[in-house]
């Protein structure tokens, strides 16, 4: 068994003995769930791949919860032992994971509950590269979905992990028409953000949604495992592994995750739509255009910033649109620089270093402050309609939902970092 479990004196949850032919576990976290039946469902009709899935349902609510919330975590431990019974090829096991201390309490802790369960049932099988695969107790999927998993990574065995296709509802008669309003124009957002980061040469642009990702239990537990956040659970974890390579994207499945609001979680989906929905008026807004383009003029000079002097480099750093060299000066970037120089022999070490440096939390960091301090957070329809026309995007007078179907089609374009 792998040392990761050894240093966690992981101790297993489920009493079952998984399958020889175990190689896809879908693990989904679970608090005060209604919709978890739909979920379930969803998943009961996939097609089946050629080995064996587990569905792992993490149940779980903190400390100190109400008698309604306790009975509802009961009967969804209820609800995954009647959909195991039935199911004559998925196996569902329901983890119990009540009364979590609040300090740890939140999706990102149930995750890790689920995956380290997944990856010891993967490695105690010997498949190393079997995938564990997260969703959401609220989300649906393409009844393709457990075979595109498969396929992809027979395909492409060493694949440590990728982000899969998902798709917000974004009309219907399930929620309110503010809830589709709404989410039309976050996920514009997310694909806004996403393309932009492509058009700046970002090397590590792909989509990090906790419903729609999946690693081998191999890159699992390398990287770490899952972290404990209540918020961001997702891009944290998949931050440590993109940067490293392997990464892919699933664009032939896809996934529906819900579109309502919540308040369980500091940012993400659901507080977004909260706030949305408390001042519908304002819409939906994003990073202004010129503090992603600010970043070119950086991006497109690390080779040049490898045969520079500290004094060169400052100099370069000055000349950088104000915003951007602000941000840099704060940051000690000049001191950084020269660290990461002293840590690489040749070119191709450097531009790999300087983006362990400069990576996606840093990016967003940087996007926070220049929109705090330089610029304004625009509506993202009249963003998206600035980065699609020089994209080349035909998006003139399109509504936000057309923009929106313009930017998923970008999206499933083939994309390849440049570094």
């Amino acid at each position: 068994m792998h040392d990761y479990f050894t240093k966690k004196s992981f101790e297993p949850r489920i009493e079952d003995r998984p399958s020889e032919n175990l190689n896809i576990c879908v693990v989904l976290p679970s608090f005060n769930e209604p919709d978890l039946e739909k979920s379930l469902n969803s998943l009961q009709n996939c097609k089946l791949p050629v080995r064996d899935v587990e569905v792992i349902v993490v149940v779980n609510h903190p400390e100190g919860s109400s008698s309604d919330i306790v009975q509802i975590s009961e009967n969804a431990i209820s609800l995954v032992k009647m959909f195991n019974q039935k199911s004559e090829s998925i196996k569902f096991h329901p983890i119990q994971a009540f009364d979590l201390p609040c300090k740890h309490a939140g999706v990102g802790y149930a995750r890790q509950i689920g995956m380290d369960e997944a990856a010891y049932r993967l490695f105690n099988v010997q498949n190393p590269n079997g995938v564990i695969a997260c969703f959401d107790a609220d989300a649906t999927c393409q009844d393709n979905f457990l075979l595109e998993l498969e396929t992809l990574w027979l395909n492409y065995p060493k694949t440590a992990a990728c982000s899969i296709r998902y798709e917000h509802p974004i009309f219907g008669s399930e929620h309110q028409e503010s809830i589709y309003k709404g989410i039309v124009g976050y996920e514009l957002h997310l694909r806004y953000y996403n393309q932009a980061s492509r058009y700046i040469n970002f090397p590590f642009s792909y989509h990090t949604i906790g419903s729609s990702m999946a690693c081998s239990a191999q890159s699992y537990v390398k990287f770490g495992g899952m972290n404990r956040h209540q918020a961001g659970e997702d891009f944290y974890f998949l931050q440590k592994i993109i940067p490293h390579g392997n990464f892919r994207e699933l664009n032939s499945t896809c996934i529906y995750p819900s579109p309502r609001a919540s308040t369980r979680v500091p940012f993400g989906t659901g507080r977004a739509m909260m706030k949305y929905l408390e001042n519908t008026s304002e819409g939906i807004k994003t990073y202004n255009l010129n503090s992603f383009l600010d970043l070119i003029p950086l991006f497109s000079n690390v080779d040049l910033i490898w045969d520079l002097d500290d004094i060169a480099t400052y100099q370069l750093i000055q000349s950088l649109p104000k915003p951007l060299a602000d941000y840099l000066d704060r940051s000690d970037a000049v001191k950084a620089i020269r660290r990461v120089k002293s840590n690489t022999s040749n070119l191709k070490s450097f531009r790999k270093r300087f983006f362990l440096w400069f990576d996606a939390f840093m990016l967003l960091k940087y996007l926070n402050f220049v929109n705090e301090n330089f610029y304004t957070r625009q509506l993202v329809e009249d963003e998206s309609r600035r980065l699609g026309t020089i994209m080349g995007l035909n998006v003139n007078n399109k509504t936000t939902a057309e923009l929106l179907s313009s930017f998923r089609e970008k999206d499933l374009e083939d994309w390849q970092p440049k570094f």
